[in-house]
């Protein structure tokens, strides 16, 4: 028995010690030093409420990124310095953690309120304050996931406050994404002679298309059909659990109030209930049919090719609706949900070169 404790002592020690060297040695390639550089972490009062933003980049007065976040409520500000090394030189990128969730949860003792109304205009007020502080006109957007849901809102409504939209994992019509994703499954559960997998899939078919709002919905169904789908959809090279926890842990940004709030999000049901108009919007009320298909900003979806959350297939058919003066969609080979993190090179290529394009369109 002591023998075991003290290997298991032994253990823990080697794991702690790695995890701050790689800390270390990713605080100093994080690390930028350019003349005109800026590496903040701030809380702005936006709203009412002070909101952390993270703001990143080799020179300030490169054009302005505004990354909004997926979830609702589940920032990843703290891998940045994963996949967003290629883009500082060229842009400052500010990351918000939106009202509700991550490091602007823990700052405040109330979030107030918490709706698509209101983080439009929390978005809203985020741009003006770059433009302002950054004397710049207009700012890109880059939305991921969730984030291009308030993100293609915004752009209907202030389209000369933004150079040009990238939406990352598109959202289309999220609960028939959801069920296209759970047919798809259905298919592949059968060919492997899996039929109580089939059945699963099936009943949470049934049950997500009987539902017309959150408070309705059977989550336990829903997440089973959702980790059900991903099963047998999912590609080999996605960022794995394993190696998305290993990032964080070892990422000079990753704090007490991160590891809390990623625990606390990684419950559906927590994220529910804390996010309950902002879920019930982008489930049962947000489709971007429901918009004009006509943009006056360039618009570009960068889509992982193994996508089933958003599911690619629904992001190039609304592509294909789109009439914008300048527009592209970008397939990321080998990737889902989250390309940026499984491919960041390829990702910041496609990023670099759209922008690029809609640059050289102006000039």
């Amino acid at each position: 028995m002591l023998i075991a404790l003290i290997i298991l002592g032994i253990i823990t020690i080697l794991i702690a010690l790695t995890i701050a060297i790689f800390r270390i040695y990713h605080s100093y390639k994080a690390k930028i030093d350019t003349e005109n550089a800026i590496q903040e972490s701030t809380y702005v009062k936006i709203g009412g409420i002070e909101q952390y933003l993270q703001i990143r980049g080799e020179d300030r007065e490169n054009p302005v990124i505004l990354w909004l976040h997926g979830g609702p409520g589940f920032p990843l500000t703290y891998l940045n310095y994963y996949y967003q090394a290629g883009l500082e030189k060229d842009y400052t990128i500010v990351c918000w953690e939106q009202r509700g969730c991550g490091r602007t949860y823990y700052r405040n003792k109330s979030n107030g309120k918490m709706n698509i109304e209101q983080m439009l205009a929390d978005t809203n007020e985020i741009i003006d304050y770059l433009r302002e502080r950054f004397g710049q006109e207009k700012i890109i957007i880059i939305g991921q996931s969730w984030g291009t849901v308030p993100g293609m809102n915004y752009i209907h409504i202030y389209p000369e406050k933004v150079t040009a939209y990238i939406g990352v994992g598109q959202v289309t019509n999220f609960l028939q994404g959801k069920i296209y994703a759970a047919e798809c499954a259905i298919k592949k559960a059968i060919e492997n002679g899996n039929n109580r997998d089939a059945d699963l899939l099936e009943y949470g078919i049934k049950q997500l298309t009987a539902t017309d709002n959150v408070e309705k919905s059977d989550v336990k169904s829903l997440e089973e059909m959702i980790t059900t789908s991903i099963k047998y959809l999912k590609c080999d090279e996605e960022m794995s659990g394993f190696k998305q926890i290993f990032s964080a842990l070892t990422s000079p940004e990753m704090s007490w109030n991160d590891a809390k709030w990623f625990l606390f999000a990684s419950n559906t049901h927590n994220i529910i209930s804390s996010q309950s108009k902002l879920v019930d919007y982008m489930y049962f009320q947000f489709d971007v049919m429901d918009f004009a298909n006509e943009y006056d900003v360039p618009i570009c979806f960068i889509q992982g090719d193994s996508d089933w959350i958003t599911p690619t297939d629904m992001a190039a058919d609304y592509y294909s609706a789109v009439s914008s003066k300048q527009k592209e969609m970008i397939i990321i080979s080998n990737a889902g949900h989250t390309p940026f993190l499984d491919n960041p090179e390829q990702f910041c290529n496609a990023v670099r070169k759209f922008l690029a394009e809609c640059e050289n369109e102006r000039n």
